[in-house]
């Protein structure tokens, strides 16, 4: 009875021990952080939470970094995949996003910190779906959608107080796509 007790109990220690280097943990800012892509020095900026899962939005002295995690198995949660951006100086930049495609687990993220005092409101999403929302200097701005949408049919804005178009995302030339060059452009 005891050596199947001491079994039993190595057997749960070994299953637990696994569970952890498979990256599951109990709640999804933790399964996050696990993420191998995730910087340890990463700070949360903001989350996105889903029926599935949430979305998480990073910044680190390497790069920006988006983190998914997935709910599974009831209680546990595991991050298997993630985005970055790039570090910029620019007075309005990207800070986070993604887009889910999967059967059972959609969305579109796009997160914004805003530094320049001109702006005042943001503008993203496809036509009949778009969000606007009024800019707090230095603090992230997130837009969601429970679906999947293309990237490039989110066209981002942003505007002044007179609705005046100041900056818009795009590539610096329309038929040439280096990444770090997608980014928010002056008009």
């Amino acid at each position: 009875m005891k050596k199947r007790l001491v079994l039993l109990v190595i057997a749960a220690l070994l299953l637990v021990v696994c569970i952890y280097w498979g990256g599951y943990r109990i709640n999804g800012l933790s399964a996050a952080r696990a993420n191998s892509f995730v910087p340890k020095d990463s700070i949360l900026l903001d989350q996105v939470d889903y029926n599935w899962g949430t979305v998480y939005i990073f910044n680190s002295n390497e790069k920006p970094i988006t983190a998914i995690s997935n709910k599974k198995l009831g209680f546990l949660w595991v991050s298997r995949a993630s985005t970055f951006f790039f570090h910029n100086n620019d007075p309005v930049k990207t800070i986070g996003g993604t887009t889910i495609a999967d059967e059972e687990e959609q969305a579109t993220v796009f997160s914004v910190i805003v530094n320049d005092p001109e702006v005042t409101l943001l503008e993203v999403g496809p036509e009949g779906e778009r969000q606007r929302k009024n800019v707090v200097l230095g603090e992230p701005i997130t837009f969601s959608w429970n679906k999947t949408i293309n990237w490039f049919d989110l066209t981002p804005n942003a505007l002044n107080q007179e609705g005046k178009l100041l900056y818009e995302y795009r590539y610096a030339e329309p038929n040439f796509t280096k990444l770090e060059e997608l980014k928010w452009y002056p008009i």
